[in-house]
């Protein structure tokens, strides 16, 4: 069945026994489970069995993580708030001292990186700005209205070339709007950058 904690990966452990003390794992233990079936994963030092989540909102890039420390990948991804998601699939805790693949000079590299992200964070370098996406949004729709206006008024061949470019330049930003807004970087509540990522990737740029 999998799906971490709900399924209890086929541990005979009691309800009794789980509410008293917190399971432990190896590096070594983590390691064994590197399947979509049989996935766990690290994050911050917990261990998750995510087996079997084809559910998974990202789709099956969860499993390229089986096996492995997925902190900082997840934090890449993935907006605040998402770790309450991942309750259900706690398991245990990772035994720290086991990790003995990692030399001193990764774990600086690892605690640079994850102090600089903390640091960009706070400067509100990860915020967008709904004032840039709406000019972007509206220019991009008079490249649109323009492109069609230089076809309708006009029969100069200058002219329809013309409005062949824009209309290309026109579907490249469509492009990465829908990137944008389909990666959540713009809205908080998912659904609305759904919303407008359809609009800009599937209507107009006619996917």
């Amino acid at each position: 069945m999998g799906k971490g904690g709900d399924a209890k990966i086929g541990r005979k452990v009691s309800a009794s026994a789980s509410s008293r003390e917190v399971q432990k794992f190896t590096w070594s233990e983590v390691k064994e489970h590197i399947t979509p079936e049989d996935a766990w994963v690290v994050y911050q030092n917990k261990v998750y069995d995510v087996s079997n989540w084809h559910e998974h909102p990202g789709g099956g890039v969860i499993f390229t993580h089986a096996g492995d420390d997925m902190t900082d990948i997840f934090a890449a991804f993935h907006a605040q708030g998402s770790q309450a998601m991942m309750k259900k699939f706690y398991i245990g805790e990772l035994i720290p001292e086991s990790v003995t693949h990692k030399d001193q000079r990764q774990l600086d590299f690892e605690k640079g990186y994850r102090d600089l992200r903390a640091k960009l964070v706070m400067m509100g370098m990860f915020k967008s700005s709904k004032l840039f996406y709406a000019y972007k949004c509206s220019f991009n729709m008079g490249m649109w209205a323009t492109a069609v206006a230089m076809v309708y008024c006009s029969d100069s061949f200058v002219m329809h070339l013309g409005s062949a470019l824009l209309l290309g330049l026109f579907w490249q930003q469509c492009g990465w709007l829908a990137h944008d807004f389909l990666h959540h970087q713009v809205f908080k509540q998912r659904k609305y950058g759904d919303l407008v990522g359809v609009f800009w990737g599937d209507l107009m740029q006619g996917y």
